[in-house]
């Protein structure tokens, strides 16, 4: 049985379960890498750019219901340029599951799997996610639902269990060694995450009721945003800019420090299993918008045989030999900073949601 429709509530923690992991694991360290200290603000100013991504890719999906950015960038540009404009994206989309399924590999293997081969951790997660995204993004939803306060709590626990270790000189002072300029940029990393929340111009169109719809999606950026930002004053507070930016995952090595009276330790595998969670949901989203988005482009009524496809492709691309330097630092910073979030996260939702508005105001005329 297939469900195709998601409740305004799921569309919160299908930002959160989906958003929390990959963003504190991935940006913590750069971000403090830019700002040092200060690296909490610039957290603090993604997340507000951010909601804003969110409210503009949310407004524009409600003016077209049931449609998905495959169908109503046609009516918006016209059929050829449309068109386009849905086979990047679908590009866009493609390239984001592959380069997660990446980081996902290297993360494990680094962590928990150290003598398994990548190909192999990679395969496996691509059958586990396949099988909640062939009987559709309600299904998702749903295991979002579960998952969301999981993850959640995966992130609090640890750093409750830490408040010993923090020290508050750590963080201070406040715009002492960075500029405002410095601060800025460190906000770039997270919001090149909190970005993905353009996904929203695919899965709005699922959402059954729309009283909320806004609300509930701008919501689970903020939330998401935040605990980002706890993960950037935890670790700061434990380890000072110094340590923190020199490891690839801080909350990590926050976790591992976690003891309490010799009964409390060892948390990394919990964390881990979390995490992966966390990771499953983000890429079964992504799955389920590229093999249906992919259908809809190509005009394929059975969305589930490109999934196949897209699954397929992905584990090829997958493949090629990239090293973790190059997944986890040199493409958020040479592709996705410099291509990916000016285009598709903040060019191409503000030309729609301009379009969109326009189009609106001259139907009212004409009435």
């Amino acid at each position: 049985m297939t469900d195709m429709n998601i409740a305004e509530r799921q569309l919160f923690w299908i930002m959160t379960s989906t958003q929390i992991t990959m963003t504190l694991l991935l940006t913590t360290a750069p971000t403090i890498q830019i700002a040092s200290q200060d690296a909490w603000i610039s957290a603090l100013i993604a997340t507000g750019a951010g909601l804003l991504i969110a409210l503009v890719c949310a407004k524009t999906a409600l003016r077209f219901p049931g449609m998905t950015v495959i169908l109503y960038s046609d009516i918006l540009f016209g059929r050829w340029i449309g068109r386009a404009i849905g086979f990047l994206y679908m590009i866009f989309w493609l390239v984001l599951l592959t380069v997660i399924l990446k980081q996902f590999a290297f993360f494990l293997s680094e962590t928990i799997l150290p003598e398994t081969p990548m190909p192999v951790i990679i395969a496996m997660m691509l059958a586990v996610i396949l099988y909640p995204t062939l009987h559709g993004v309600g299904v998702i939803a749903r295991c979002c639902e579960v998952i969301g306060p999981i993850v959640m709590g995966g992130v609090i626990f640890p750093v409750v269990l830490s408040v010993n270790n923090m020290e508050l000189q750590s963080i201070r002072p406040f715009f002492g060694d960075v500029s405002v300029f410095g601060i800025l940029k460190g906000s770039i990393p997270t919001l090149t995450f909190l970005g993905d929340c353009v996904l929203l111009v695919m899965i709005i169109a699922f959402v059954k009721s729309k009283g909320k719809t806004v609300k509930y999606a701008v919501s689970g950026v903020l939330v998401s945003g935040l605990f980002t930002m706890l993960s950037i004053i935890a670790s700061l507070l434990s380890f000072g800019p110094m340590v923190s930016q020199s490891n690839n995952y801080p909350l990590m090595m926050l976790v591992r420090a976690v003891s309490l009276g010799g009964i409390i330790e060892n948390l990394d595998a919990i964390a881990v299993t979390i995490w992966i969670m966390s990771v499953f949901t983000k890429l079964a989203l992504y799955l389920f918008i590229s093999g249906h988005g992919s259908a809809q482009l190509f005009g394929v009524r059975n969305w589930k045989r490109m999934t196949w496809i897209i699954a397929c492709i992905a584990y090829g691309i997958t493949l090629i030999p990239l090293n973790v330097v190059e997944t986890s630092i040199v493409f958020p910073q040479k592709i996705a900073v410099r291509f990916m979030l000016p285009i598709f996260m903040i060019g191409l939702p503000l030309l729609m949601w301009g379009l969109a508005a326009y189009r609106q105001r001259t139907q009212y005329r004409q009435i």
